[in-house]
């Protein structure tokens, strides 16, 4: 009997815990429309301070730009960022070496810097001491437009706390400092290149190329290859490319331990080696949802054909357009829901547990714009399936839309919000902040465009 009451009573303590100690860990999922919460109220304000006080822009002057590289190949081997399965194993052999680019702009008394990293994402431990040391370039970290190629091979140690290490593995803040300092060392070096320029622009089908990879032939694409064109006015054999694409940059799986840039790689090599460019660049688009459409024997075979299929598309495409120089950029505070990290339908962990396994950092929202030409840098995994509806409004309004992912903060994945209470990697596991968030996103978009 004493055994019985015994047992009974340590039932009730855990029983008793689990009731008082469960709620300080989760909470229910809040589903308040977004229309109806203080963060977009404050978005909604800024954009309306930002369409009432339109920046100042000189369409005078001419465009400058100068172009330059930093190799940031580690001269050891680091932690393999992209896979969560590899739990942070090093690689164990460079396939090819991985960089840090680029483009310094100047119109005037406006300067822009666009950087593209052969990194997963540009992580927001990097982003911090850009903020701090990117006047060292000679810019304003609000003028500084960062991307990534989002290659699932290259280097990790950058991200802090459980998810981060979970997918880039054991935090190095030696590394980052040394990333910052080459991103730094880039787009100082690029503006000692200053030359004017003519830009040009293309938009180049290449449906064969990505799929969709959440909800296969139930959803859709975004198909199109993206280019910008730099040429010196003065000297037209200088020239530089700028290309985004949509689709993942995991042709190389889980078990390919080497670094390599994959797609992007081949792709901006070739276009610089055998068509003529001093440097070409790859920014990854809006890549949430989008898979590489792969041809080949290997993981190798389909890299290369990949790269390849994008080179051909860009040497036979004959339609460009001249963009009108007129430069101007904005850094946007993205206000957000509070994190609801999920684990079932309606239930998710509490800020405080996100905190501890991911950290709080913010979010922003880059627009870049050169005459007709609108850049947006978003902080996430955004969907090629949100994509078309935005640049259909741009093109009724006489402009050309880019978006690109990875701009220096991260919200996780941002995906139809008609999929938020699908179970899968994209729609619950990586949607950290929703639901919602593809309206929200997609209208704050909408807003910029339809900005004068």
């Amino acid at each position: 009997m004493k055994l019985l009451k015994m047992f009974l009573i340590v039932i009730g303590c855990i029983l008793l815990f689990i009731v008082v100690a469960v709620p300080f860990f989760i909470r229910k999922t809040d589903r308040t429309p977004y229309q109806q919460t203080a963060f977009y109220q404050q978005m909604n304000l800024r954009l309306d301070s930002l369409a009432s006080h339109p920046l100042d822009i000189d369409s005078v002057s001419p465009l400058l730009a100068g172009w330059s590289k930093v190799n940031i190949t580690p001269t050891h081997p680091m932690p393999t960022a992209g896979y969560g399965n590899r739990k942070g194993k090093p690689y164990e052999s460079i396939h090819d070496s991985i960089y840090a680019r680029a483009i310094y702009l100047q119109q005037g008394q406006t300067r822009v810097a666009i950087v593209a990293c052969d990194l997963l994402i540009i992580p927001p431990e990097l982003t911090i001491l850009l903020r701090n040391q990117i006047q060292l370039a000679g810019i304003d970290y609000a003028h500084l437009y960062l991307g990534a190629t989002h290659a699932h091979n290259s280097i990790g140690g950058w991200g802090k706390r459980y998810i981060g290490e979970l997918f880039a593995g054991k935090y190095d803040s030696a590394m980052v400092q040394k990333l910052a300092t080459a991103i730094i060392s880039s787009v100082k070096q690029a503006a000692t290149t200053l030359a004017p320029i003519e830009l040009q622009s293309s938009v180049i089908e290449s449906a064969e190329w990505v799929k969709n990879r959440t909800m296969g032939n139930k959803g859709s694409t975004d198909p199109f290859l993206r280019v910008l064109y730099f040429m010196q006015k003065n000297n037209p054999s200088s020239k530089a490319i700028l290309t985004s694409f949509a689709a993942h940059a995991t042709t190389l799986g889980g078990d390919k331990m080497q670094l390599s840039r994959d797609y992007p790689g081949p792709l901006v090599d070739s276009l610089e080696k055998k068509d003529g460019y001093n440097q070409a660049f790859f920014l990854a688009g809006a890549v949430g949802s989008m898979g590489p459409e792969t041809k080949g024997a290997n993981d190798w075979e389909e890299l290369t054909n990949l790269a390849t299929g994008l080179e051909t598309a860009i040497q036979q495409n004959k339609q460009k357009q001249t963009i009108t120089p007129a430069l101007s950029m904005v850094t946007l505070a993205l206000p957000m829901r509070e994190p609801q990290w999920r684990f079932a339908t309606d239930w998710c962990f509490r800020h405080w547990v996100w905190t501890k396994l991911y950290g709080d950092y913010a979010t922003e929202v880059k627009v870049l714009r050169i005459g007709n030409l609108i850049m947006v840098g978003m902080p996430c995994d955004f969907s090629g399936e949100l994509v078309k509806p935005l640049t259909d409004f741009a093109a009724s309004k006489g402009k050309q839309l880019m978006i690109t992912s990875f701009n220096g903060g991260y919200a996780g994945y941002i995906t139809k919000d008609a999929y938020y209470d699908i179970p899968g990697y994209e729609t619950r596991v990586m949607n950290w902040f929703g639901p919602g968030n593809a309206a929200y996103f997609s209208e704050i978009i909408h807003r910029i465009i339809a900005m004068p």
